[in-house]
């Protein structure tokens, strides 16, 4: 399809988008947004951005202080992280150390807060009829915190401790060995977390001189979202945040280039722990935040990185050196961003990385010597004005949290619509910046187990070796093709008349039950499908699970190519295997679905396999269940809890016992066997009609061969007696889950359980984390396998054996039952309406709503109210079912459990 055909529709979207105004410093939103918004500076020069929802159903805030780890003075690395945790310890208003938290979450709402490079951002979320008292204790942070030096040491345990959590990852590994390319005068070489040593000695004097010399009004944004009207929130947040002081402080950015002059180009190799291969070429390019309103470098990733046919990641792909490609850009601060090529590689592609590397070099050099074409971009920029005109409101937290950070870089106007904008062809600019992605202005990173070093990275003792140069070999000539026009942008964007019903059954016939709701709540042209193709037996047993696994990453593999160009266009798939049964889900614009599930379906029911894809895919099905082993202990012990109770989840051991025998014939037998039959269980939710779930009807029975079939669900495991899983994992923090069942699937039975863990997580979390300094990782979470409910209490310690977490555990437990007992009827009714609001918490797009009717149907509950039942029954639980639940679940903490543990270093 030629572009022109569709820029008349595009237009009457663009046109429809300014409904702000940039010159008054109106902030821009799109026409699907019907909040309101206002930006104000206080008096003492703190930016403030206003949103009044009057349907939401909670309340949020976000302030983001200007200084992150880059401001950590020297010698003091991890200061910044460590003030962040100080911040939530008290204040002269509120000084009790878990008042704030335990406000917060017995009123539904949820709190964090993290350290970015540049900023620190401070959020929460907040029933409305509480926003009050909870923007006022968190106003106090900023106001007057105590920085009680009896925490000092507690608090540096805590970031010592999620250091340590972090030891044995391979994200925050080659975060820290990465660090070798940069100028070390540049903050961004520097380790950022903090820990025992950074934050030793009299750390509390420069606690507070940091504080006080860099946390000011003037260089904070604050993002507030509630049920009020602007001029009453304005009143609001005068009063609440106008006594944070103003410092007069100026923003400070790095002035240190990112690399120093002779340190391109350059190689590193580091270690992995996990069986992967990894290889990135990164480039350094003038910062990219100036031309935001055109973001020309998204012309060159866009090409960097497709996927479709005649592209480098087909080239790469066919030849088996890599499973996956990424392009993208990072800004690292104002005068520099990087341009980076993520490649994930196989065994084969592990000995051909300078091939690669020279394949990566020709493509950038065909897209340098290529005519820049207005189209290309056009057909980018067209798609995101389409993504703004039809932008699906974000949570009350989640928009608060992803706004309060730029207002550090944007200005009013643009505050919204930043990230979608490109309002100008500028072939100089991309030519420009196409001419910093040379060989001798790039870094190549390859991280894989096999590699060997002299060098120890400091943090994380990580073998690395850093070399001049990069190498290239091979004789890499290619005929290179650049992607055609999208056949997948939308040509209509007509939406439907809504109707007002749940879904609902449509047609006949019960081998295909397809349930339909027209839902234009949202106010945009798209639509999930998810479609359920259930065989006999499902897809339950362990041969069952790896077969299925691995043919549908062999189906997604081979639908790549045609599969990009959708996701580009605003339109996803998947194929997943869960227990009853593969499932084919599309999201997104409504107008081409049909088109791209009839692909999908043919290539699930028709694939012919290749044997070398085959090979390719199902070595990296072993690695990924053989790297599950080094996931972080409390991460292995929730799996393995899932492994114990539930009959369709197996063990990655036991899958790759399984999966060692599979063949290409064997696994294109097994296909033919498990979809000779199949009934269809549908949903299908959005701008679509009868007619369209006639035709989706009639594309199944075309592609499939339909019959009436019935499969049981999963089953759960019940735990009797005392039963202990030592998961032995190679960490020197030890774990502890000690899961808790329901004796009943009643619905009451889950509402006292899940009331018990609203009532007891803030204190669990303060008395083992903040004041026994047991762990980072401390949790009590509800833990529902289908329709059985229980509780979950989850450490990881690097301080204490899991027989002594539990020993723990079980004395909290103790001390609940007077607390719980002498609460006031006026307490656990605010905690119980607190619950009913998460519960019952509005979806924020399609596609939550989408996944939340799905898993009813699921589970059988064709009137898509299970969180409202939930509710209802919560709403219902009196003090005294309350304490007898608890008296039950602290029994069966000594003699009905299961518990999932490792050692660690505590033998």
């Amino acid at each position: 399809m030629q572009f022109s055909k569709i820029t008349s529709v595009f237009v009457a979207a663009i046109c429809l988008v300014l409904v702000g105004c940039t010159d008054n410093g109106a902030i821009t939103k799109s026409p699907n947004d019907d909040r309101a918004y206002r930006h104000l500076t206080l008096d003492n020069g703190m930016r403030v951005v206003l949103v009044s929802d009057q349907d939401t159903d909670k309340s949020a805030a976000s302030l983001t202080v200007f200084r992150g780890s880059y401001h950590d003075p020297a010698g003091r690395e991890g200061l910044v992280h460590f003030l962040e945790h100080m911040l939530f310890i008290g204040t002269e208003k509120y000084p009790e150390v878990d008042g704030y938290f335990t406000f917060i979450q017995s009123h539904g709402g949820g709190a964090n807060a993290y350290t970015s490079s540049d900023h620190t951002n401070y959020f929460f979320d907040i029933q409305p009829e509480f926003f009050h008292e909870g923007l006022d204790r968190f106003a106090q942070f900023f106001i007057s915190p105590n920085f009680d030096p009896a925490y000092v040491d507690r608090e540096k345990n805590a970031v010592h401790s999620e250091y340590q959590l972090q030891i044995k990852d391979d994200g925050w590994r080659g975060f820290a060995t990465q660090k070798a390319l940069f100028n070390p005068e540049h903050p961004l070489a520097n380790f950022n977390i903090g820990s025992l040593d950074t934050l030793s000695g009299d750390v509390h004097a420069d606690l507070l001189d940091f504080f006080h010399n860099h946390y000011s009004a003037n260089i904070m944004g604050l993002v507030v979202l509630t049920n009020e009207p602007l001029d009453d929130m304005e009143t609001l947040v005068r009063q609440t945040f106008d006594p944070v002081e103003n410092r007069q402080l100026e923003q400070i950015h790095p002035q240190a280039p990112l690399f120093k002059k002779g340190q391109l180009p350059g190689t590193l190799e580091y270690q992995l722990l996990k069986d992967n291969h990894e290889l990135s070429i990164v480039f350094p390019i003038p910062s990219q935040m100036p031309h935001y309103r055109s973001k020309p470098i998204n012309y060159i990733l866009n090409l960097l990185g497709h996927e479709g046919q005649e592209s480098l990641h087909r080239l790469l792909t066919e030849k088996g050196w890599i499973t996956g490609l990424n392009a993208g850009q990072y800004d690292v601060d104002p005068n520099t961003s990087l341009v980076y090529l993520d490649l994930r590689l196989t065994e084969e592609g592990l000995a051909q990385t300078d091939a690669i590397t020279a394949y990566v070099f020709d493509y950038i050099d065909i897209l340098r010597e290529s005519k820049l074409e207005a189209w290309r971009y056009e057909e980018q920029a067209a798609i995101a004005e389409l993504g703004f005109r039809y932008k699906e409101e974000d949570s009350a937290m989640g928009t608060v949290r992803h706004l309060s950070p730029l207002l550090q870089y944007y200005p009013t106007a643009d505050l919204l619509t930043a990230p979608y904008l490109m309002e100008a062809f500028e072939p100089a600019l991309i030519k420009e910046f196409l001419s910093y992605l040379r060989r001798d202005n790039a870094a190549v990173v390859l991280a894989s187990p096999s590699v060997q070093g002299r060098n120890i990275e400091k943090w994380f003792s990580v073998p690395y070796r850093l070399k001049d140069g990069i190498s290239e070999s091979g004789d890499t000539q290619h005929d290179f093709k650049l992607p055609a026009s999208n056949p997948f942008l939308p040509e209509s964007l007509a939406m439907l008349p809504e109707d007002d019903h749940p879904p609902q059954v449509t047609g006949a016939g019960q081998k295909a039950e397809i349930y339909l709701d027209t839902d234009l709540t949202f106010g945009v042209p798209r639509a999930v499908m998810h479609i359920s193709l259930r065989n006999p037996g499902g897809l339950m047993s362990v041969s069952d699970v790896v077969h299925a696994q691995l043919y549908a990453a062999l189906v997604r593999d081979d639908l790549t190519p045609l599969a990009y160009p959708a996701l580009q266009a605003g339109l996803s798939y998947g194929v997943s295997s869960p227990p009853k049964g593969f499932r084919v889900t599309v999201n997104g614009y409504s107008d081409k679905q049909l088109v791209l599930l009839e692909e999908v379906l043919a290539r699930l029911v028709n694939l012919q396999i290749d044997p070398e894809r085959f090979r390719v895919l199902k070595a990296e099905q072993e690695r990924n269940l053989a790297n599950a082993g080094k996931d972080r202990p409390f991460q292995q012990a929730f799996a393995r809890l899932a492994d114990e109770i539930v009959s369709s989840s197996w063990t990655p051991e036991a899958q790759l016992n399984a999966l060692r025998g599979v063949t290409p014939q064997q696994l294109a037998a097994w296909r033919d066997q498990k979809l000779a039959e199949l009934s269809v269980q549908a949903l299908l939710l959005g701008n679509l009609g009868a007619k369209d779930a006639a035709a989706v009807r009639k594309l199944l029975q075309q592609q499939l061969p339909l019959a009436q079939v019935s499969v049981a669900p999963p089953r759960n495991r019940l735990v009797k007696g005392s039963e202990r899983v030592d998961i032995k994992v190679d960490h020197n923090d030890a774990a502890m889950l000690l899961y808790i069942q329901n004796d009943t699937t009643e619905l009451k039975d889950r509402a006292l359980s899940g009331l018990l863990v609203h009532l007891i997580r803030p204190a669990y979390f303060a008395t083992l984390r903040t004041e026994e300094q047991l762990g980072y990782v401390v949790a009590a979470r509800p833990a529902v396998f289908r329709h059985r409910g229980g509780i979950g209490f989850v450490v990881q310690s690097p301080v204490a054996g899991p027989d002594y977490l539990k020993a723990r555990t079980t004395a909290f437990l103790d001390v609940q039952r007077k607390k719980l007992m002498d609460m006031p009827a006026t307490e656990l009714a605010e905690n119980k309406e607190g619950l009913i609001t998460s519960l019952t918490q509005k979806d924020s797009n399609l596609g939550e709503r989408a996944w939340r009717y799905w898993n009813d149907l699921d589970l059988g509950i064709t009137t898509f109210d299970s969180n409202q039942r939930l509710a209802d029954a919560v709403a219902e639980v009196t003090q005294e079912e309350l304490l007898e639940r608890l008296d039950q679940v602290r029994a069966k903490a000594d003699n009905a459990y299961l518990m999932i543990y490792t050692n660690g270093k505590f033998n």
